[in-house]
């Protein structure tokens, strides 16, 4: 068996409370700023357990489960469905975290774990390489969006 681990870290100009309005409370609305993902609905109200499905153009369906939903720490996990896995990993799992850096400022910061099927062992850098590409091009996603919803009015540092 081979691990991927993957760290993914940046700064968005925007309060750590409203990028969690985002990413945390809106779980199950990424579709709205992710690229690679057309729809996104939740099987459930926003909890640890909640099933979250993606319709994406590469993948098809897919499903996750939250793992770890932790609005105080703003933090939250979730997994990969084993039954919708792409056929090169056995399992797959984001954590991530947004800390805050002040009252106007944030980081996003992850870890990704990528567990490789027997077949995709020999594949690994270029799984590697590809994946971390993959969520560089997610977290600055966020950070856009971020950024526009401020160029909006819509990002404000709480009372």
């Amino acid at each position: 068996m081979s691990e991927i681990i993957i760290h993914t870290t940046i700064d968005i100009d925007a309060p750590a409370e409203a990028a969690w309005s985002v990413f945390g409370e809106g779980f199950g609305a990424w579709a709205d700023w992710a690229p690679g993902i057309d729809r996104s609905s939740l099987e459930g109200p926003l909890a640890e357990g909640v099933l979250r499905t993606n319709e994406t153009p590469s993948l098809g369906t897919v499903q996750q489960e939250l793992v770890r939903f932790d609005p105080a720490k703003r933090a939250l996990a979730y997994e990969m469905r084993p039954e919708t896995l792409p056929p090169l990993f056995t399992r797959l799992r984001n954590d991530w975290v947004i800390e805050g850096l002040g009252s106007e400022r944030c980081r996003l910061r992850g870890e990704a774990l990528f567990v490789l099927a027997e077949s995709a062992t020999p594949m690994r850098d270029k799984i590697e390489g590809k994946m971390g590409m993959t969520l560089e091009v997610f977290a600055n996603a966020f950070r856009d969006a971020m950024q526009q919803a401020e160029d909006r009015g819509a990002v404000s540092a709480p009372a």
